[in-house]
């Protein structure tokens, strides 16, 4: 994990064969044709298998008592697909497709919230010390990565857990003082890691490592997790670099620095939606300057590049409503793009957070013209000039 001290993201991007920018997202396969893009993530959400990864979705398969058959649908990613494939085709399918469209294949891998009982915030922090949970979750972690390695010997972007480390810091000082039955999961990788939740982590990295050397892992850094919204104005008082630090020094005690990259975010809805507006003139706080110091501050310490994820699709001539909500943030990268890599991004990754969130599909076109006229020019190299 990590990069050199001068510029983490411009090793990363030189193992991806990437001298500019990343640029690309979470949208429809029309949307995605319509310009280069770099990259492109899906989200695989919801609960595992009873009694560990399926070996068919089409029979004997279940998840809380409910049928993978397709006639019943499936909350296991591992059945998003025909059920007469073998479990695991739609992730392999959809790397086969970015890699032939020329993009980096990512994965947001979000799946603790629905294996511990879909009940967020402390209640998953809690369920790290149930055993069989841990257990269950562990061997999907592992099927994914061998579905991974797999399907591509090239790079695959796997985003861990976005909200779940920051709901660990908001519970306890130090990651290893929060208990996690590691042992009890009986991951052979991870026999020398302690039942914290530090140990839990690090034994998601030992599992990847083992089985798909090919994964690019990266945590979730939460702007939220070391008590306030570092993206807020907190007042003259508030010290944004300390904050900075002390996530830093979070995510190094749970492992992340072991990781390849560092994913961050913005907001998961359109500013139109919940009045979360970052001023794009930099003369008031909020503002992108704010948010672009602490990323860099967290990802600096930790010695890894940056990846903005989820970075809502609005534009400012919509009518804030359902599909159509208003944001600034497409339009600030596209004007200003040399400002993300010199705050040590290795890309952007625009995506809607929840549903009646704008989207490519919704925006009249406004974001696939801002991208293909930026991918038609030289683009913006890593590190800044």
């Amino acid at each position: 994990g990590g990069g050199s001290a001068a510029c983490p993201a411009g090793d990363l991007g030189a193992a991806l064969g990437r001298a500019n920018l990343l640029v690309g997202g979470a949208m429809e396969d029309a949307d995605f044709a319509a310009a280069p893009f770099g990259l492109r993530y899906r989200y695989l959400a919801g609960a595992v298998p009873t009694g560990g990864p399926c070996a068919s979705c089409a029979t004997g398969c279940t998840v809380n008592g409910a049928d993978c058959s397709n006639a019943a649908g499936c909350e296991w990613w591992g059945c998003w697909q025909w059920d007469q494939e073998p479990p695991g085709r739609y992730v392999a399918n959809n790397i086969t497709a970015d890699e032939a469209a020329g993009a980096v294949p990512m994965f947001t891998y979000y799946v603790w919230l629905a294996a511990s009982g879909y009940n967020e915030g402390m209640a998953e922090v809690t369920a790290l010390s149930d055993g069989a949970v841990a257990q269950a979750y562990l061997a999907d972690w592992r099927f994914f990565q061998q579905t991974i390695a797999a399907s591509t010997s090239g790079p695959v972007i796997v985003h861990l857990e976005p909200d779940f480390w920051g709901y660990g810091e908001q519970a306890a000082a130090d990651p290893e003082a929060i208990p996690a039955a590691v042992a009890a999961a009986g991951a052979a990788e991870c026999a020398a890691e302690p039942d914290t939740m530090g140990g839990f982590a690090r034994c998601m990295v030992d599992v990847a490592r083992a089985e798909a050397p090919n994964a690019l892992l990266g945590f979730h850094a939460s702007a939220w997790g070391a008590g306030y919204d570092a993206y807020l104005d907190n007042g003259p008082g508030f010290d944004r670099t300390a904050h900075a630090d002390t996530t830093a020094a979070w995510l190094a005690a749970l492992g992340a620095g072991a990781a390849d990259l560092l994913v961050v975010e913005q907001s998961d809805r359109d500013a139109g939606f919940n009045g979360r507006w970052w001023d794009a003139t930099n003369a008031t706080l909020p503002d992108f300057t704010m948010a672009l110091s602490w990323t860099s501050r967290v990802a600096g310490d930790l010695g890894l590049p940056l990846l903005w994820w989820q970075v809502p699709y609005g534009h400012v001539g919509l009518e804030d409503i359902c599909d159509r909500y208003q944001d600034n943030r497409v339009d600030y990268f596209f004007d200003h793009p040399e400002e993300y890599a010199a705050a040590g991004a290795l890309g952007i990754a625009f995506g809607a957070g929840a549903g009646c969130m704008t989207t490519p599909a919704t925006d009249d076109g406004w974001f696939v013209m801002r991208a293909s006229t930026y991918l038609a020019g030289p683009g913006t190299p890593l590190c800044g000039p």
